[in-house]
């Protein structure tokens, strides 16, 4: 959704009343940094967490608590404020971009989609889902389907037990030991045998098929002055021995890249990445259990049309995807890409 303007966004949520549908309605914002480019930019990450025990209205729709209440989890998102330099007040909000579709109740959609699909009252799919979900049965056969929110809850995400918890140091040296590692393919010793990848819409992928796929990519020797730009690591308030991170990849196509079986000559294209946040998670051994990434903060940023990860690196290259983009996307992001030009 958006950029709206502010009275768009007035009008848009007139009528809604979190307060009356969703009493105890709690964002908990939390991990607040600053941005390491825009002095008068702030981002931080909300978990929502409310009961339904009134009704909740938004535009023609109305939900009906149920009984017992349904309490709805939002998985955590991505938000960012930037003030206006002289008057302080707020410019710009960036919200709604969900860090982990396995975490909560709403689907792993975010913002308000989110809200109304948690308490059982979703929006037309089309509106909220991409195309590779809503034509998942038939490209399934395919290869191409994107992984459905049902398949999602039947194979829920590895997480630690309190039992297993780490300090805050422990767990900073162990992301730290990853990342310089690449994410274990140079170390695979410090991913636990029952180790999960999980992306916006790749994984969860094994041990083995994440080294097989990971090793496969050779993103360093196709771009040689490649950055990731790793920053703002932060202890999970909410998930035992997890630690977030933020990057921001750039390079320049100047050799040979090798993405799997296929390669292509270098040509010349800069990758720039959109900030992405990523995030580990250790067992009490301080083996990984679990990651994600390719988890996009800010999709007009960057050279990727708001494509995080692998999709993110060929869109800015101009090279084909490993699968249509517009399977990622949903019928209104599609049409307003089309008519705008803009991600």
């Amino acid at each position: 959704v958006g950029p709206l303007g502010r009275d768009a966004i007035i009008a848009a949520t007139t009528g809604l009343d979190l307060s009356v549908g969703l009493p105890d309605f709690d964002a908990r914002y939390h991990d607040f940094r600053a941005d390491p480019d825009d002095p008068f930019r702030v981002w931080c990450t909300m978990r929502v967490t409310a009961t339904h025990t009134g009704v909740l209205s938004f535009g023609g729709l109305k939900a009906e608590p149920r009984s017992p209440p349904v309490v709805v989890e939002s998985p955590p998102e991505a938000v960012s404020l930037r003030f206006d330099s002289e008057s302080g007040k707020l410019r710009e909000l960036t919200t709604g971009y969900p860090l982990d579709r396995r975490v909560g109740s709403t689907g792993g959609l975010g913002g308000l989609f989110g809200i109304l699909e948690g308490v059982g009252c979703p929006l037309p799919t089309p509106l909220t889902r991409p195309a590779g979900y809503l034509l998942s049965p038939l490209l399934r056969p395919l290869g191409l389907a994107l992984p459905t929110a049902s398949e999602d809850v039947a194979r829920p995400r590895p997480t630690a037990s309190e039992a297993e918890r780490l300090d805050d140091d422990r767990l900073l040296e162990l992301a730290a030991r990853l990342l310089a590692a690449d994410f274990g393919a140079a170390n695979a010793s410090q991913l636990a045998d029952n180790f999960e990848f999980c992306g916006p819409v790749v994984g969860p992928l094994g041990k083995e098929a994440f080294l097989g796929a990971w090793r496969g990519l050779k993103i360093a020797e196709g771009l040689p002055d490649l950055q990731m730009n790793f920053r703002d690591a932060f202890v999970c308030l909410h998930d035992v021995n997890r630690v977030w991170y933020t990057s921001s990849p750039t390079g320049t196509h100047s050799e040979r890249l090798c993405l799997g079986e296929r390669e292509f000559a270098a040509t010349g294209n800069r990758w720039i990445s959109p900030p992405e946040r990523g995030s580990m998670t250790f067992d009490g051994a301080g083996r990984c259990i679990a990651m994600t990434g390719g988890y996009v903060m800010d999709r007009r940023m960057g050279n990727t049309e708001g494509l995080g990860g692998v999709y993110g690196l060929c869109t800015a290259l101009h090279l084909p995807t490993p699968t249509p983009t517009w399977l990622l996307r949903t019928t209104a992001q599609t049409w307003a890409q089309i008519t705008s030009g803009e991600p």
